[in-house]
């Protein structure tokens, strides 16, 4: 599966992809050489692009609304196709729930186990789905807070720092303890 590397205002992200979808993402953080390992370890990718201009028609669209994205212009990811083969069916309705949330709002692991008429208790599962989540920002677990709104956890490089900046972007209000 090719995978492509490409500039954003906040560094630089990735990509992988296949006949079936996005099969990862990742966010600006890391150095070239740990993208690319994050994606073959959660795609199976294979050779790098070298220019965007060889990749699919679709993919171009895709990193220039990351672009403008990560540039202070929301963008909705909803229609990007994903593939979902690698994960569980209860891993792709909290995915699939997850994209329904748009950009500047925000909802609590609780409220997504509601969205997904799973009982309260299936937050603490929710959350380890959306930390092993392969396509942040096009999957938004960066809206997904803790109880009372409290950022928690951000598996994506730079942590809560960078759940908060993603916010920020996207104009959400969030509250201060």
């Amino acid at each position: 599966m090719p995978h492509l590397l490409f500039p954003t205002a906040l560094g630089r992200c990735g990509l992988a992809w296949n006949d079936a979808g996005l099969t990862a993402f990742a966010l600006p953080g890391r150095d070239d050489v740990q993208t690319a390992g994050f994606l073959a370890g959660h795609a199976g990718a294979g050779d790098t692009i070298a220019g965007l201009e060889e990749a699919p028609a679709w993919i171009r669209e895709l990193v220039a609304r990351v672009q403008k994205h990560l540039a202070g212009e929301a963008q909705d990811f909803i229609g990007v196709p994903l593939d979902y083969r690698p994960v569980s069916r209860f891993a792709r309705r909290v995915y699939e729930a997850t994209r329904t949330v748009p950009a500047g709002q925000t909802r609590t692991y609780g409220e997504l186990a509601g969205m997904l008429e799973e009982p309260p208790g299936a937050s603490r599962a929710i959350g380890a789905v959306l930390g092993a989540n392969p396509w942040s920002l096009i999957v938004p677990c960066h809206r997904i807070l803790g109880a009372k709104g409290r950022l928690t956890g951000f598996s994506a490089e730079g942590g809560v720092r960078t759940k908060a900046r993603l916010l920020a972007i996207e104009g959400a209000q969030l509250v201060a303890e």
